[in-house]
């Protein structure tokens, strides 16, 4: 069975090649407003979590320590450009995060390697 990836902010959700990548391995989902993220996870069963922190936005990094405290186990790996907000974000339980403007081949590889310890471990 395929993993779920849910791919949420502003500019990242609108990446199809990104989405096209990833869709390869993965199911995708694309959300384009990080509030709308916990609304989701309720919903759905997601195993990885693409998070766009929109610049000097806390409100995206409360979200993450939300999401982290309902879903422990749920990966999130953080796209930003704000040192600050990512140092929280990997507080609050960040698996790994990638700098804006990101390079898409370096985010896929990296997904595609937590997908792979994650089928590896079940």
């Amino acid at each position: 069975m395929k993993k779920c990836i849910l791919v949420s902010g502003a500019t990242i959700a609108g990446d199809e090649e990104l989405e096209r990548q990833l869709g390869s391995t993965a199911d995708v989902l694309t959300n384009s407003t990080n509030d709308n993220v916990e609304t989701i996870l309720k919903t759905t069963k997601v195993d990885l979590i693409l998070f766009e922190i929109q610049f000097n936005k806390q409100s995206d990094v409360k979200i993450i320590k939300k999401v982290k405290d309902q879903f422990p186990e749920l990966k999130i790996i953080a796209i930003d450009g704000e040192q600050k907000l990512v140092a929280k974000a990997f507080k609050y339980g960040v698996k790994d995060a990638f700098k804006m403007p990101y390079k898409r081949n370096l985010i896929v590889e990296r997904v595609n390697a937590l997908l792979k310890k994650m089928n590896q471990t079940k």
